[in-house]
């Protein structure tokens, strides 16, 4: 992943004025359209990807304001199949008035009011039959919990008060391999309270005890315990849905990779680099690594092995230790689809700072087989 504002103010600026520069067209990103507008390319989760990518997923047409890199006025975002997905207006980069966004059959999803950046009022969620789903309330500074419709239209939470059970995604790589969680308990007031759980949930629906936790009468988390890795923690998974259409704002890149779209390359560079703390004896070094994993057909790690050391070699049984804490990946695929054994190659660059700071980046994973 990589934060591309600072050359974007340029490319945008020779793209507007002069037409598609040839950097554009070996990877597009954005180009003219219509109207003064500016076409955008996203994958879904709102990462900028490659027009030609297999990822892109999203559209947005939208004026753009290149010198201080900010949407302006109306725009519209568009799935892959040319379905209105979502649409709203932007002053100078600042969210302003009514947002709505749409399910693929073009049912209202979701709608809300900006003020300031904020939303104001209510934030509405609609199953994709229509149906009432969730009413998260925004008078006040942190969002409260209103109504909440289950799936057989039982409304579960009325005024603020009431059972809450909502199964989400996970939007990017976990170490558990599961593509959902659950989180239950009840609302009071609009916020969690009492005992929580979460559950891992697999796509069969098979559950798995995660978390436990309990909120005070104002919903704060006084107790919270990772059943999975056996300690405690201070911050817990979110209770409503996640929003990603604001990582549009950021104008963040990915590469067309199935391990940078997943959010798997940005986990393993995270987790190198918090568990290798500043150290003042390695100092102003830049050196290659790489890796090999044995992988099975349920992205179980069977083999792991350095095939490229680090050249400080007082660091690399710290990082053979950290990779092999690594429990899962995602598996290969074959050309159905189907899962299969393969063998990775993990490789990247370790950069240290004069401070000692260690930063992992450029990871890439190469597989043998997948097509």
């Amino acid at each position: 992943m990589k934060e591309i504002s600072s050359f974007l103010l340029v490319w945008l600026t020779a793209l507007l004025s002069f037409g598609q520069t040839d950097a554009a067209k070996k990877d597009t990103l954005f180009e003219k359209s219509v109207n003064g507008l500016v076409r955008f390319y996203y994958d879904d989760h709102y990462y900028l990807v490659d027009k030609d990518c297999a990822f892109k997923s999203i559209e947005r047409l939208s004026q753009f304001i290149v010198a201080k890199n900010a949407f302006h006025g109306e725009f519209k975002d568009f799935d892959r199949n040319g379905t209105l997905v979502l649409t709203g207006y932007y002053n100078e980069g600042v969210k302003e008035g009514d947002f709505k966004a749409y399910h693929p059959n073009g049912t209202l999803k979701w709608e809300t009011t900006f003020k300031e950046n904020r939303p104001s009022g209510d934030w509405k969620y609609y199953y994709p039959d229509g149906k009432p789903l969730l009413t998260v309330n925004f008078d006040s500074t942190a969002g409260t919990i209103s109504s909440f419709w289950d799936r057989l239209g039982r409304q579960r939470v009325v005024n603020g008060e009431g059972n809450y059970e909502f199964k989400m995604p996970f939007e990017f790589y976990n170490e558990y391999g599961f593509p959902f969680f659950e989180r239950k308990g009840k609302i009071k007031n609009g916020l969690p309270s009492g005992y929580w759980t979460t559950n891992m949930v697999d796509e069969k629906n098979k559950k798995v005890l995660f978390t436990e936790e309990v909120y005070d009468k104002n919903g704060v988390l006084t107790e919270g315990f990772n059943l999975f890795q056996d300690r405690s923690y201070r911050v817990p998974l979110t209770i409503v849905p996640s929003q990603s259409f604001v990582i549009g704002e950021r104008m963040l890149f990915k590469a067309c990779s199935f391990d940078d779209y997943s959010g798997f390359n940005a986990y393993l560079s995270d987790k190198l680099n918090g568990a290798f703390a500043a150290n003042p004896s390695f100092q102003n070094t830049e050196e290659d690594f790489a890796y090999r994993v044995s992988l099975s057909k349920e992205g179980e790690p069977e083999l792991i092995t350095l095939s490229q050391p680090l050249k400080t070699t007082a660091l690399n049984k710290y990082l053979e230790m950290v990779v092999k804490d690594i429990p899962y990946y995602f598996p290969s695929l074959d050309e159905q689809g189907e899962p299969i054994e393969d063998t990775l190659t993990v490789s990247g660059k370790l950069r240290v700072s004069e401070a000692g700071v260690f930063n992992f980046h450029s990871l890439k994973v190469e597989r043998e087989k997948q097509p």
